[in-house]
């Protein structure tokens, strides 16, 4: 029995993609924003424990009872809403950029229509 041989189908071989589907890739899963939302909880939780595990520590080996404990919680807080307030400032910030961003565009759309609309009017009207 002949048993047919199929054509060897190598890389070489293939036919190349056009131009169009070279451009058109996957958009990234995850924004540099979308991965800096996921660190503000590990910016919150580390301080406000870690503080505190780190006074009792230092409370057991100087004897000093709950001082340092809760002195470090208090710098645990305070870092942790200073990150927050940190992440809310610069997501303004980005919001405001967008923004402002998208006006741009639109202002420059509207004044390539009144370009358009004025060259028609001298076109039709002469002068």
């Amino acid at each position: 029995m002949a048993e047919k041989e199929s054509p060897n189908l190598s890389q070489d071989s293939l036919p190349e993609p056009s131009k169009e589907e070279k451009v058109t890739r996957r958009r990234r899963m995850f924004s540099s924003r979308d991965l800096r939302a996921t660190t503000i909880g590990w910016e919150i939780a580390i301080p406000i424990v870690g503080g505190p595990l780190l006074g009792f520590f230092l409370d057991r080996r100087l004897d000093t009872s709950p001082r340092w404990t809760l002195i470090l919680l208090g710098v645990g807080i305070l870092s942790a809403v200073a990150a927050v307030i940190r992440y809310v400032k610069y997501e303004f910030y980005i919001m405001n950029k967008e923004e402002n961003e998208k006006r741009a565009a639109e202002l420059e759309k509207m004044k390539e229509l009144i370009k358009e609309q004025e060259r028609r009017r001298r076109q039709r009207y002469g002068k």
